[in-house]
């Protein structure tokens, strides 16, 4: 499933220097615009996952943003983007469990967003 959000995620030091007040409205903002996403692309929000069904997820987060940030700082700042995620079902956890995380920017002046891209992860056996 690919998604296109039109913001792009803090820096982690922006994220560090929030208040936690801010913090969870970037949150509930985010899970808004996840949602709308969703609907853009004709899918519903999935059920919550829980439990063994669960699948691990490959999360894949392009960030076109107007100038490139270390990789720890982008990769950090992606924790709120993940959260949201979680929060509506998209993803069950964010740990490396559940998770396989790759974060990618490129430059891009004029049309900031953000794509996402998620596959269920196929476990070797």
């Amino acid at each position: 499933m690919r998604l296109t959000l039109q913001s792009i995620p803090p820096s982690m030091n922006q994220v560090m220097r929030m208040h936690w007040a801010e913090r969870k409205r970037l949150r509930s903002q985010l899970q808004w615009e996840l949602t709308a996403a969703l609907a853009d692309v004709g899918r519903k929000l999935p059920p919550l996952l829980y439990g063994k069904a669960a699948p691990k997820r490959r999360v894949t987060i392009t960030a076109y943003r107007p100038r490139r940030l270390d990789q720890d700082n982008a990769t950090g700042g992606c924790k709120v983007l993940l959260d949201a995620m979680r929060d509506i079902g998209l993803i069950r956890n964010d740990s490396p469990k559940w998770l396989e995380l790759v974060v990618n920017q490129a430059i891009e002046k004029r049309d900031c967003r953000t794509e996402i891209l998620i596959e269920d992860k196929k476990e070797k056996t």
